[in-house]
């Protein structure tokens, strides 16, 4: 690791790769101590327990994605309402490229520790409403322009994260083209799921 980074970043690096290969039960605060280069007390000198580690890293990853969907937005902010919604299907489905602080997060978003789950799912709703919120202006947005149906938007916004998150567990057992394949026709469904009652009238 490089000098220049504080002992308290330095544990979060490696922390960040213990929880993601070993989940939180797994991650052994000795071994990330040893990693960094010092020992297991010394951890507790900046983080008072494994516990507040982990909220800490499951913070951070939330607020790095947060600004990377919101760069996202900033760059399909002049495209039509579906290719905004394609794009942002893709941003969320783009598994084989994921960041090791995403890797942590959709992780622990399909396997949280037991004694967390409660808390992280209150944090994982108020970071889904945050970005449901600027979806919907997007599906109101085709629906102005005549593209997507006059159906409610938080069905639409759940059709679509039905569909990711079964992406997730597809990518977890299918080779690169095969998931590649199923994104596609996903999304074409999606689209027309979104666009039937329109072409039907």
């Amino acid at each position: 690791m490089a000098d220049n980074i504080t002992t308290p970043e330095k544990i979060k690096l490696a922390a960040l790769t213990h929880f993601t290969e070993s989940g939180y039960e797994g991650a052994s605060m000795s071994q990330i101590a040893k990693e960094v280069g010092i020992k297991t007390p010394s951890i507790y000198a900046h983080f008072k327990s494994k516990e507040q580690l982990f909220l800490q890293l499951m913070q951070q990853v939330i607020d790095e994605e947060w600004e990377h969907y919101i760069k996202l937005l900033q760059e399909i902010r002049e495209e039509p309402a579906q290719r905004k919604l394609y794009r942002i299907f893709g941003f969320f489905t783009d598994f084989a490229h994921l960041t090791s602080g995403q890797a942590f997060l959709k992780r622990t978003m399909v396997v949280p520790p037991r004694h967390l789950r409660e808390q992280l799912r209150i944090s994982f709703l108020q970071y889904e409403e945050r970005i449901s919120e600027h979806i919907i202006d997007i599906i109101r947005e085709g629906q102005r322009e005549g593209l997507i149906a006059n159906r409610d938007e938080q069905r639409i916004v759940a059709e679509l994260y039905a569909f990711i998150d079964g992406l997730l567990v597809e990518y977890q057992f299918y080779n690169s083209a095969l998931f590649e394949q199923r994104k596609r026709l996903l999304w074409e469904s999606l689209w027309r799921l979104w666009t039937s009652e329109i072409k039907e009238g």
